[in-house]
């Protein structure tokens, strides 16, 4: 780009202002100009350029810029590139997400991604990352997923496209529609440019988070590339790093695979671990270069960390355990870091924690590190590798550094404690003091449930109750008391004081003192506490109930309502002459049942993920095994569905077609009807001895309306009339798949509905994105005093949103080949012909048409078969390809369909369909 001398002369003067008024005049005088410049006719484009340029340099030093905005889209626009990289640069910084010139940049980019050189996509694709709004994300994906899967793209524009596509899904992963793409992206983990490998290898590693079904396949690619990599030596001179084979690829891969189980084949598994084996190897020696250690180390800290996550050789990882104690204490901040972090990953999993005990007293000295990072993974493996044995010590240790310990990290810290405290205490003592003392040191970076649980635990174990008063008590007389310690001192108290009433120093009236000694200095909540203690006080110990009502009556007149409230209520209640009033309503607190420890909750929910998630929490074994278990119970595997070859029927029973979609027992009633309606417009949905529901339904995709019609045909007349039609289970779903509601500016249903009367209602459906349950018919009425509820399955499948498509006769098997090389989606069905021979033929091709489908004369060489084409299209702007081959059998009266699709979901829905409807005739 040329250099502007108006620019340049502009930023001078901003730097030779001596104080921001100076320049805040200055800035306000070229807005003024500015202004003037862009309403007047004929701006060329140098200084359109120009001014656009002022405009940005303004923003990025923090001044509101409210206009120039339509200047900016046309320089976007421009077919010139000098123009289009600075209109680019300025959408960016300068549009508002809901600006209405944003339509105008959405044209733009998708016109430079679709016909642009490979400059212009580049800029395209870099300003549809940084602006990245929903619209964008939900209109382009699908052309930037072509730029990335185009075999003329070039490798930069693959790269960029992988890179732009990972931006939009961590924005909007709901918007990219992700599920539909992500199985087509993983063959180009195995392309010729390392570059383009690594790109799709973070998109695969995003995606594999949130569909681990769908990118399956990618373990293997990445075991393969890891292969070439490590093993074979196989890496282009420009990314071999300190002859280091490109170091990122390699910590990418091993990343990727830590999201999938251990690979089934079992020579994928001796593969990888040989691959494992030869890096943890090679870390042995400490190479002389820094930069050349840091990424052999990159690597090596991810190989044990698949490793770990494997479980592959116990053997290993207790090598691998020796290995980290060296890191750990290196010179090098970095490596200590990593060496931590992947010793708490293995104490994580490890079946034995002897080998990481060794180096107790290694990782206690990290507390100490300057590095506030490093102290936090120190913190994060003692708290994992602390069982039975080693809890005094540990617990110990952090105590003693709590004090010392940074504000960011003492809260952790203190959190950590209390769980380890409870969660290996042996002894009812230990646990009370070390909680006391937890409270006394950092009580002001705890919350409530701190002290809470200590009351729980207090609460649950009646051996503990005793010396806990006694703890209790002697913090109160103690000279300086926490809130969070005088908390649960006056809680036990009020529930357990009678237990050391005849204690030395301990009578009743001790404890109502020290409670009042400290009352003055707490806060109101505490007061509250307090409060509900000295009136408890009055049922346990009614020597002393003339001292509580002192002091409740004291504060009745409190300025703070809870406090004020409370004091009112407990004197009442104190004063009301009943034996059996005070005992009752001051019952001792039974203990709580046992659930997970809000400790542990809170612990959690402070493990944030940055990009990817991680799939190890620190916490040790049970935790994590835990965690392992309830992902494992969430996605199941499901089952493949099996293929038979071209020209052969599988061998299987005709009658095992796909699962029926209509299992409850009030559809089934109408599966001869629903089926029948898979193919036509308009019929019977159900056929009753009191009422007769028709349909009637028109489509354009991705929309539609269906009628509803309620004949009458019982001998009376029917009241009370309702008819919803909704998808179930979408209540809590923000973008529901399919969306039904009553079209506008209908007449209501009548109240009541005479004998052969008819009501009828539209409900307005449009697709989303591909969907697999069909949405509810629910119709109510009464008739003869009896109330009646009908609930039938709709007949509105992903299938209605079909087009026919016609494409030339050798476009169809090209096509049906590659879908089947790409394995995107699909479905096989052998199904028996519900009709003699001679009528079979006209009978599929009315079902095949009906359906939304093209049917391509000629285009299969057996005359009896039946090929057909459409494209399925969603409200998004998403369109699915969908190609349908029908093979008869006379001879056999079967009949095999398969369904070809760029959606699997929407390839089992056809097929799902087809055999409803063979089966109900």
């Amino acid at each position: 780009m040329a250099p502007m001398k108006g620019l340049t002369v502009f930023i001078a003067d901003l730097r030779k202002c001596r104080s921001h008024e100076e320049e805040e005049r200055r800035v306000n005088k070229e807005l003024a100009n500015i202004r003037t410049k862009f309403k007047e006719a004929g701006l060329n484009s140098y200084n359109r350029k120009k001014y656009v340029c002022k405009l940005v340099y303004m923003s990025l030093l923090g001044y509101d810029v409210q206009f120039g905005h339509k200047e900016a889209v046309d320089l976007a626009s421009s077919a010139k590139y000098s123009e289009k990289q600075i209109g680019y640069l300025a959408v960016t910084l300068l549009l508002p997400e809901d600006s209405g010139y944003m339509r105008g940049v959405l044209a733009a980019l998708r016109r430079d991604i679709n016909g642009g050189d490979d400059v212009s996509v580049c800029v395209a694709l870099a300003a549809v990352s940084n602006v990245a709004t929903r619209e964008i994300a939900e209109a382009l994906t699908e052309e930037i997923l072509n730029q990335l899967l185009s075999p003329s793209a070039s490798t930069f524009v693959k790269k960029k496209a992988a890179l732009c596509l990972l931006r939009l899904l961590r924005r909007f992963p709901d918007a990219a529609g992700a599920h539909a793409w992500a199985a087509r992206v993983i063959p180009y983990m195995g392309h010729r440019d390392a570059g383009v490998t690594l790109a799709v290898t973070s998109l695969a590693t995003a995606l594999a988070q949130q569909y681990p079904d769908a990118m399956r396949k990618a373990a293997a690619f990445a075991v393969r590339r890891l292969k070439s990599l490590v093993l074979d030596g196989e890496c282009p001179t420009d990314y071999m790093y300190y002859t280091v084979a490109a170091p990122w690829l390699q910590v990418k891969l091993l990343r990727l695979l830590q999201y999938f189980p251990a690979p089934e084949s079992a020579e994928l598994r001796t593969l990888l671990l040989r691959i494992l084996r030869h890096i943890i190897d090679a870390g042995q020696d400490a190479p002389r270069e820094l930069q050349q250690m840091n990424a052999q180390y990159s690597i090596l800290f991810e190989a044990i960390g698949l490793g770990i996550h494997l479980d592959v050789d116990q053997g290993l990882m207790h090598e691998s355990a020796a290995l980290l104690g060296r890191f750990i204490t290196s010179r090098e901040t970095n490596v200590r870091y990593l060496g931590l972090e992947t010793m708490a990953h293995l104490a994580a999993y490890i079946d034995s924690l002897a080998p990481l005990k060794r180096f107790q007293g290694v990782i206690t000295q990290a507390l100490r590190d300057r590095d506030v990072s490093v102290r936090r993974r120190a913190l994060d493996l003692l708290y994992s590798m602390c069982d039975v044995d080693n809890a005094k010590p540990v617990v110990g240790e952090l105590l003693r550094h709590m004090g010392g310990a940074d504000l960011a990290l003492r809260e952790e810290m203190a959190l950590k404690v209390a769980i380890l405290t409870e969660k290996y205490a042996t002894e009812y003592a230990w646990y009370i003091d070390v909680m006391m003392r937890l409270v006394a040191l950092a009580g002001e970076h705890l919350g409530d449930e701190v002290w809470h649980r200590i009351v729980q635990v207090v609460l649950g174990n009646e051996e503990l109750q005793l010396y806990a008063c006694t703890i209790a008590l002697q913090a109160l007389n103690a000279p300086v008391c926490h809130e969070s310690a005088f908390k649960v001192s006056a809680y036990v108290l009020g529930e357990f004081g009678h237990l050391i009433a005849n204690a030395p120093d301990s009578a009743p009236i001790d404890q109502l003192k020290a409670l009042q000694s400290k009352m003055p200095s707490v806060s109101l909540q505490a007061r509250a506490v307090a409060l509900t203690t000295v009136a408890k006080f009055t049922n346990l110990f009614p020597e002393i109930k003339t001292a509580c009502l002192r002091v409740l009556d004291r504060h009745r007149g409190a300025l703070d309502a809870e406090l004020q409230q409370r004091a009112c209520e407990y004197y009442a209640l104190a004063t009301v002459e009943s034996d059996a009033l005070l005992p009752t309503v001051f019952e001792e607190m039974p203990p709580f049942a046992e659930r997970q420890s809000a400790l542990v909750s809170r612990l959690l929910k402070q493990e944030g993920d940055t990009e990817d998630q991680r799939t190890w929490v620190p916490g040790g074994r049970d935790i994590n095994r835990e965690r392992r278990a309830q992902q494992t119970g969430e996605n199941p595997a499901e089952a493949d569905v099996s293929d038979g070859k071209d020209g052969e029927l599988p061998q299987s029973d005709p009658a095992d077609g796909p699962a029926d979609p209509a299992e409850e027992p009030s559809i089934t009633e109408s599966r001869r009807h629903y089926a029948r309606l898979l193919w036509e417009s308009d019929g019977i949905l159900y056929d009753g001895d009191e009422v007769q529901i028709g349909l009637m339904a028109q489509y354009k995709p991705p929309a539609g309306r269906v009628g509803v019609f309620l004949g009458n045909k019982a001998a009376g007349a029917i009241y009370d009339i309702s008819i919803q039609a909704f998808v179930k289970d979408s209540k809590d779903d923000k973008n529901p798949p399919l969306s039904v509601q009553e079209s506008p500016g209908q007449s209501p249903l009548p109240a009541s509905l005479l004998p052969l009367g008819q009501a009828r209602i539209y409900f307005d459906v449009t697709c989303h994105r591909v969907f697999a349950t069909a949405p509810t018919l629910r119709i109510s009425y009464t008739q003869a005093g009896a109330p009646t509820v009908l609930e039938l399955q709709l007949p509105v499948t992903c299938v209605h949103f079909m087009a026919p498509v016609t494409i030339a006769v050798p476009d169809f098997f090209a096509r049906w080949k590659q879908l089947g090389e790409a394995e995107l989606g699909e479905a096989q069905s052998v199904l028996k012909t519900p009709f003699l021979e001679e009528r079979s033929g006209e009978w599929l091709r009315g079902v095949v048409g009906g359906m939304g489908f093209a049917l391509i004369q000629g285009a299969d060489p057996a005359p009896d078969n039946i090929v057909a084409v459409g494209i399925a299209t969603c409200e998004s702007g998403e369109r699915f390809g969908c190609l349908m081959r029908v093979e008869p059998k006379p001879s056999h009266s079967l009949t095999r369909i398969t369904v070809r699709a760029t959606n699997d979901m929407l390839a089992k829905a056809v097929a799902t369909n087809i055999a409803m409807i063979f089966d109900s005739k």
